[in-house]
């Protein structure tokens, strides 16, 4: 009995840790990714429907420099937004630094997206980064 007492301990363990947890819900993708991700990310798919990059940042900031085929929907207003989008789209966001597109981030988690993308370090890290901005 003492040694199978080590391998109950561990099953219950599992058990215990498994239900706590629960299921991932599969297909789901929300992460930050480096500015070169993004842009991988923009090549591969820029000429899907279902994808898009979306800038936070307010329209003067966007107008001074955005990531080319990027759209503006300013973040104080991206609430409002939700439903013009598909939920079931993959969609690459980015603010200026990272601090308004991380809550439009959790935002769109908490409304039942499936794939976002965000840029860790926004448009800063983009251009330090050396990646194309238009001002188009």
């Amino acid at each position: 009995m003492i040694e199978v007492y080590p391998l109950l301990v561990l099953v219950v363990a599992v058990v215990l840790i498994a239900g706590c947890t629960g299921p991932a819900e599969s297909g789901v993708i929300i992460r930050t990714v480096p500015p070169a991700g993004a842009s991988a990310l923009i090549d591969e798919r820029g000429q899907d429907p279902a994808f898009a990059v979306i800038d936070l940042r307010r329209p003067d900031e966007f107008a001074a420099g955005h990531v080319p085929g990027a759209i503006n929907i300013d973040s104080r207003e991206f609430e409002g937004r939700l439903t013009d989008l598909d939920r079931n789209g993959t969609y690459v966001i980015y603010c200026q630094r990272g601090g308004r597109s991380s809550g439009v981030r959790e935002m769109m988690r908490e409304a039942g997206f499936r794939e976002v993308y965000e840029v860790e370090g926004g448009m800063s890290a983009w251009a330090v980064a050396g990646l194309p901005v238009t001002l188009e």
